[in-house]
């Protein structure tokens, strides 16, 4: 997928074909610098660390801001016979649920890296939604941005064969979760429901691996966490 990379054509023929196979297309939301296409990408899970798009997925944002998604509920999913990383973050509606995370503005390569990095069409697929971006306090300012300010196209991942059962994350991986939130200042409220959330024990490494990977991959890009 990384050779489709190569010029702005081959990269919306790549897009293209991803959201044909997703019965969707995703047009670019307007045009910033020289650039024609830009696209709103909401992350949620590890990629609410900036430094996971940046060091991990070696994507660097136009822009970034926290965001709220009305009307869905953070999801743990994977295998629960896996003793390294047990489970991952999905989303799934929800009436009057809400999850933060982080909207980021793209371009055409860095949203289709986002594709290809993240395993589309088949662990996730693309759906649209609408978002409320804020500034984060610490405190409430997402929750007034969903009374007050207009709510702006975006697309987020979805997974297409989401269980019924929370199956509990690594330490790890929520600890990157969380590291994201106190970093966007999500909601008081929020981070207290990522503190609520029960982490996997019996794995091979206790912990997990997620940070260990992020780490290397800033150190191997150079990058500082941030």
């Amino acid at each position: 997928m990384q050779l489709l990379l190569g010029s702005n054509y081959h990269v919306v023929s790549f897009l293209s074909i991803l959201c044909a196979l997703n019965g969707l297309w995703i047009r670019p939301v307007h045009g910033f610098g020289s650039s024609p296409e830009v696209y709103r990408y909401f992350g949620y899970g590890s990629n609410v660390l900036p430094s996971t798009m940046k060091s991990l997925r070696q994507i660097d944002p136009i822009d970034f801001t926290a965001a709220v998604l009305p009307d869905y509920e953070l999801r743990f999913d994977g295998s629960e016979g896996n003793l390294i990383e047990p489970s991952a973050a999905f989303v799934t509606p929800s009436k009057k649920g809400e999850v933060h995370g982080v909207l980021y503005t793209l371009t055409a390569e860095d949203f289709a890296k986002v594709g290809s990095t993240e395993g589309v069409p088949f662990a996730y697929r693309w759906k649209r939604c609408r978002v409320h971006p804020y500034v984060g306090d610490g405190d409430n300012a997402g929750r007034l941005a969903m009374e007050t300010t207009p709510a702006l196209n975006a697309v987020v991942l979805e997974s297409p064969k989401l269980g019924n059962k929370n199956i509990p994350p690594s330490s790890s991986y929520l600890g990157l979760i969380k590291e994201g939130a106190q970093m966007m200042k999500f909601d008081r409220e929020y981070q207290e429901f990522l503190d609520s959330i029960e982490e996997a024990t019996n794995l091979i490494i206790p912990q997990g691996i997620s940070g260990m990977l992020l780490r290397g991959a800033e150190i191997a890009r150079g990058i500082p966490r941030n």
